[in-house]
């Protein structure tokens, strides 16, 4: 099973020697952890654009922070996450990271790790995560997750992954003694 997971790690860093960030895994988390590094001191990317959207009421327009547009005589709000935006993460545990794009409470996204019978999958992704997920008629995928206490649906970016730059992984934190040495 290590070599597995080496042999994963060392695939995902061939595969991304084109840019200068990777896509972030349980094995990666891990080798951060062991070497000291807290979680939440690491630089995140999200891999594609998010879109998240939800239709609001007429009294609520005047205080919507994203963008409103009007679909089919309704008021829609869109947040809209561009890819490779940073984001710090706000929680951690052995299944989740909740990373924020922007400031402010609430406005954390969910990122899960792939799991089979409740067991985490080694070498997997840490991948957009929803509290229910439905088909559009189109086959889309649609997530919903709370975000600034409201329901949205997640309209793009249901295949996000987060991301770290590579420097993270070569970060060494030495220290260094010089020997005065002895006399007799």
């Amino acid at each position: 099973m290590r070599t597995i997971g080496i042999l994963s790690i060392l695939t995902l860093l061939l595969a991304s020697c084109s840019s200068n960030r990777m896509l972030f895994t349980v094995d990666t988390k891990q080798m951060i952890e062991k070497a000291g590094v807290q979680v939440s001191q690491v630089q995140f990317y999200n891999s594609e654009e998010i879109v998240l959207a939800r239709q609001i009421s007429k009294e609520e327009v005047k205080v919507a922070e994203g963008k409103v547009r009007i679909e089919n005589g309704r008021n829609i709000e869109e947040i809209i996450i561009p890819a490779n935006t940073p984001g710090i993460c706000e929680m951690n545990d052995e299944k989740t990271l909740k990373v924020s794009f922007d400031s402010g409470d609430g406005k954390s996204i969910p990122f899960l790790v792939e799991r089979r019978n409740d067991m985490v999958v080694e070498g997997s992704y840490f991948k957009i995560g929803a509290k229910e997920w439905t088909r559009s008629d189109r086959g889309r995928r649609i997530g919903k997750l709370d975000y600034e206490g409201n329901i949205y649906n997640i309209v793009r970016g249901s295949e996000a992954r987060l991301m770290i730059d590579k420097a993270t992984l070569n970060k060494v934190n030495r220290k260094t003694k010089v020997a005065k040495g002895r006399k007799l």
